[in-house]
């Protein structure tokens, strides 16, 4: 028999911005249709992930300790967001932070930004029905995010931010693989710690697998496809941008701030690879 009851879990509150004015659009036939709207939809991620868990074990970290080989993992699609929760281990961590960093970076793709929120705390959380109030205190976070702030009382920045204390669970657990793509998937402004898929978008230049000019020539033409992505994704962001909302003007400005700063690595990289080619 099925025993409802609350449980501790990491959950995650993640929300499209810029939703409405994409469904106003669709409905007025000037922007993505219907089927698009229903396309995007999709980069939140597969609805059926607890099965694929319990099919094939933890993705992220396999090797991490789990309680349930499906890590109680639940998610629920509301419209434009998205409730996951997760049992608290390792793997249910690493995991559920993964999830979400994969949504937000497909959402990037297409140029759109998410916000959200990560805690610890006790939920129920059915396919059906989420109740409790780390869901309450996720969904309400969400609004008030910080992370990467420039200005003292601005509230409501574009990114999935980390409550303390799941980042004391990753940053302290014994696995140091989890520790690892934790540090991968993230970023601190100092104070905040929050998602930050941008900074996967570079190209690594590997000198001591290289064959002769023609692997240094190779790896400038990959850079230039990484820098040719970056220009891809900050034009899809203008292009949403409402230029008569200045909060949607200054939010845009982190994503596109921030992949300037990609660009500006891509420059970096360019002339490490010709010192190389120059050295050999």
């Amino acid at each position: 028999m099925h025993v409802m009851e609350f449980k501790e879990k990491i959950v995650a509150f993640v929300d499209i911005l810029g939703w409405k004015d994409l469904v106003r659009q669709a409905e007025s036939g000037t922007g993505r249709s219907l089927p698009e709207l229903v396309g995007l939809l999709d980069c939140f991620g597969p609805v059926d992930q607890r099965a694929r868990f319990e099919d094939a074990g933890p993705k992220c970290c396999p090797a991490a300790t789990f309680h349930e080989r499906n890590l109680d993992f639940r998610v629920t699609q509301v419209s434009d967001c998205a409730i996951i929760s997760a049992e608290i281990s390792p793997a249910g961590v690493i995991n559920l932070i993964n999830y979400c960093w994969t949504a937000v970076f497909h959402f990037l793709e297409h140029g759109i930004m998410c916000r959200g929120y990560i805690k610890l705390g006790s939920v129920y959380h059915e396919d059906q029905h989420i109740i409790g109030s780390a869901y309450q205190d996720a969904y309400t976070a969400e609004r008030n995010v910080t992370a990467f702030k420039r200005e003292a009382d601005e509230r409501g920045t574009p990114f999935v931010e980390v409550d303390p204390t799941v980042m004391t669970y990753a940053e302290d657990c014994n696995d140091a693989c989890v520790k690892t793509m934790y540090s991968r998937m993230t970023r601190s402004d100092g104070v905040v710690t929050a998602l930050f898929p941008i900074q996967r978008i570079k190209h690594h230049v590997v000198p001591e697998r290289t064959d002769g000019v023609g692997s240094y020539l190779r790896q400038l033409e990959s850079n230039n496809n990484v820098r040719k992505r970056i220009l891809r994704y900050k034009a899809s962001i203008e292009v949403l941008v409402n230029p008569d909302n200045p909060d949607a003007i200054r939010k845009a400005r982190h994503y596109l701030d921030a992949l300037d700063s990609q660009l500006n690595l891509c420059d970096e990289t360019d002339v490490a690879i010709n010192a190389f080619v120059r050295q050999g």
